[in-house]
């Protein structure tokens, strides 16, 4: 598995478990850096994909915006005190899928079918299974 593939979802887990662990925390923890892990990202996909300048730029904004959505969000969820670990997959869905449809619109064809073999096409698979799940449970 690529090293920087692993890096990227050893962080975002990192931001997972930091986010659902901080209502149990103190109000001293320290914040999650959520711009950061997008720079870390956005330089990681402008490495293996070799993105234009102005892909960087685009993949840069596009991960600041729905990473810290995604923050926001899952902050609110802690406030209102859910427990339910679904309830945070599925906020997460959410900005991830968000997140890959923006930046399926700033990445070339060929790059696109490199960010899926990178890994992005297993998480797209199993977001939409989980999805599909969810819908057949209301059904």
């Amino acid at each position: 598995m690529n090293v920087h593939f692993k890096k990227f979802w050893v962080g975002l887990l990192a931001v997972c478990c930091t986010l659902s662990l901080a209502a149990q925390e103190k109000p001293a923890q320290k914040e999650v850096n959520v711009d950061e892990l997008a720079i870390k990202e956005a330089e990681r996909l402008a490495d293996v994909l070799k993105l234009e300048d102005w892909q960087v730029f685009y993949a840069d904004s596009i991960l600041r915006h729905d990473y810290g959505a995604l923050h926001e969000e899952v902050k609110e969820l802690q406030l209102k005190n859910f427990t339910q670990q679904e309830v945070y997959q599925r906020v997460q869905d959410k900005w991830m899928e968000q997140a890959d449809n923006a930046l399926q619109k700033v990445f070339t064809a060929a790059q696109w079918k490199k960010y899926l073999k990178d890994g992005a096409g297993k998480r797209i698979r199993e977001r939409e299974k989980r999805k599909k799940e969810r819908n057949e449970r209301k059904d």
